[in-house]
């Protein structure tokens, strides 16, 4: 990230070295990972530039046609440089900033081109090792935010620990709830002049990894897109970059003209000494490659395989804000996969505060101790879902949409709600396949919108409902014919 000296540093050509007194070796680990004290230009990395820079400065080659394929000539109108991108990707201009770039007119900064910025949120300080917010996060959000600069936020990053990793996420995510972020939470992973505390730590490789994934699953778990930031030899010889990028996009550095790192990323941070109107300083310059918009689908709830821009997102949300699904692990929701028997009765549960359960063996199929032990023994007791006529519940066994709509007009009626509407099921061609027990069910359940046909014809009654059409027919449930039991 920008450093004010680093000009100098450069000009004398020691890149892996300080050219000025160190800090004193920190006493590693000691820190409270969570303290947060005021602004301290002492313990800011970016402060004079004393940070190691190995692997950003390079004259590179033909291996960038590894990574992306054939390329082209861009020319960047902040460096006037001509740089290799790839061909078949749409290309961002974009910055970073801290409080070293000063006062900044935001307005003239997107005027003259530029498509997104990253601002510092606040970093972990080099030698105490606690956290401290930039002096001028807010007014920067603040103003990129009223003109529409897209941004993202990053954390310079010293954590020794996957504690520490995850707080540096949680400071930064504390930060970031008054303001519209669009882009990535970045976690700023680099050394500082050989004597930081991240330096004199020597973590492992694995360690350093396992950091960086704990912060990036905390972002995820709270509903934003993590990504690392680190240059070239950082990605290439201090973390394992191919299980990074498994989980969250990568942030180059590497200033050169054409990058010869072969690794996965989207980000490309190409200078540090770009010129922009209504910056005074020299700024980051940064390229932005995707093949799709500038602003991508957030995840939604930390799972990865749910973004924003699907149209089951703000049902998932909803159900998942109200307890009533989980994901299928910490970072997935199976979105396409069918909903089970069991799940469908583990959510009504849920909904109902999970009451107490004594065991007995109602189902040859329902041990004791299961995740859905519980849920089913309830929902059978009430008389909400019941099982199959040889003895069994079918714990393995998909659920049909048939199947969905008698459980809920049970439940309904259970809790004592109108469940008189009815309409006729005779506009769908298939409505014949409807199981006579689940007529009454359908009626109602198409009658009070709670369940639409596949099509304006075809109704689908033995058709297996996936767990994101489950979301969106409980959030439809519990805003329509069920709204009154979630304010009970």
């Amino acid at each position: 990230m920008k450093k004010r000296l680093l000009s100098l540093l450069l000009a004398v050509g020691c890149l892996s070295v300080a050219l000025t007194p160190a800090l004193a070796a920190p006493q590693v680990g000691t820190a409270d990972p969570d303290l947060v004290l005021p602004y301290s230009e002492e313990e800011d990395p970016l402060a004079d530039g004393n940070h190691l820079r190995s692997g950003l400065s390079g004259s590179d080659s033909e291996i960038f046609n590894k990574v992306f394929g054939a390329k082209i000539s861009y020319v960047s109108s902040y460096t006037g440089k001509t740089y290799y991108v790839p061909s078949d990707c749409t290309v961002y201009d974009g910055i970073d900033v801290s409080k070293w770039e000063g006062s900044i007119n935001w307005s003239r900064v997107m005027g003259d081109g530029v498509d997104f910025a990253f601002i510092r949120v606040g970093y972990r300080g080099t030698s105490s090792g606690a956290l401290y917010e930039d002096p001028w996060y807010d007014r920067y959000m603040q103003q990129a935010n009223d003109i529409g600069m897209p941004v993202g936020v990053y954390v310079y990053s010293q954590a020794l620990n996957q504690e520490e990793a995850v707080a540096e996420a949680k400071f930064a995510l504390e930060r970031v709830k008054n303001y519209n972020v669009q882009l990535p939470i970045v976690m700023d992973y680099e050394y500082y002049t050989g004597s930081g505390r991240l330096d004199t730590a020597k973590l492992s490789r694995r360690q350093k990894t396992q950091n960086v994934l704990a912060f990036c699953n905390t972002v995820l778990d709270a509903g934003y897109q993590p990504m690392l930031y680190a240059n070239k030899s950082f990605m290439t010889d201090d973390v394992y970059a191919e299980e990074i990028s498994e989980v969250a996009p990568v942030w180059l550095a590497h200033y050169t003209t054409n990058t010869s790192y072969s690794g996965s990323y989207d980000y490309w941070q190409y200078s540090e000494s770009g010129r922009v109107d209504g910056i005074s300083t020299d700024v980051d310059c940064n390229f932005y490659f995707t093949d799709g918009p500038l602003i991508p689908g957030n995840s939604v709830c930390g799972f990865k395989d749910v973004l924003s821009s699907k149209w089951y997102a703000d049902a998932v949300s909803y159900v998942y804000n109200a307890g009533l699904m989980t994901g299928t692990s910490n970072t997935t929701f199976g979105p396409t996969e069918s909903l089970t028997r069991p799940m469908m009765a583990q959510i009504l549960y849920n909904f109902c505060g999970r009451p107490a359960v004594t065991y007995s063996k109602i189902y040859t199929d329902v041990p004791a101790g299961q995740w859905y032990t519980n849920a089913i023994i309830w929902a059978a007791q009430n008389e909400i879902m019941l099982g199959y006529g040889d003895g069994t519940f079918g714990v393995n066994n998909t659920i049909s949409r048939e199947q969905i709509a008698t459980v809920l007009y049970n439940f309904s009626c259970q809790q004592k709600l109108d469940t008189s509407a009815r309409t006729s099921l005779s506009a769908y061609s298939d409505a014949s396949k409807v199981s006579g027990y689940a007529v009454t069910a359908m009626q109602w359940a198409v009658a009070s919108k709670v369940m639409s046909g596949r099509s304006a014809t075809i109704l689908a009654p033995q058709s297996t409902t996936t767990r994101a059409e489950c979301a969106q027919l409980f959030k439809t449930y519990l805003t329509g014919p069920g709204a009154s039991l979630m304010k009970s």
